[in-house]
């Protein structure tokens, strides 16, 4: 198989698993009854914390697609990645 071809596919194949994983809301922010954006474990508020340098390799590595930005829960010490549909003002 032609070397081209098969970087090509893998390309390819990448590509569209980051528009299923955007599409089925992977990673997306969890909102409940007393806040937008709860913890997937506790349910409780998440505060924003400083992103690392391998979060802005994901985030250049995803083509940025997902604008994942670093989040930690207070109450169970959860820590990760979350994002959020952007903001388009205008459209319904």
């Amino acid at each position: 198989m032609d070397q081209f071809l098969l970087l090509f596919i893998i390309l390819i194949s990448y590509i569209l698993l980051l528009f299923l994983m955007k599409k089925g809301g992977i990673g997306r922010k969890k909102v409940c009854g007393n806040c937008n954006n709860c913890c997937p474990d506790c349910e409780n508020p998440l505060n924003r914390i400083k992103r690392t340098r391998s979060d802005r390799i994901i985030h250049h590595m995803t083509f940025r697609l997902f604008d994942a930005r670093r989040y930690m829960c207070t109450s169970c010490g959860w820590e990760g990645r979350r994002w959020e549909d952007r903001f388009r003002p205008g459209l319904d």
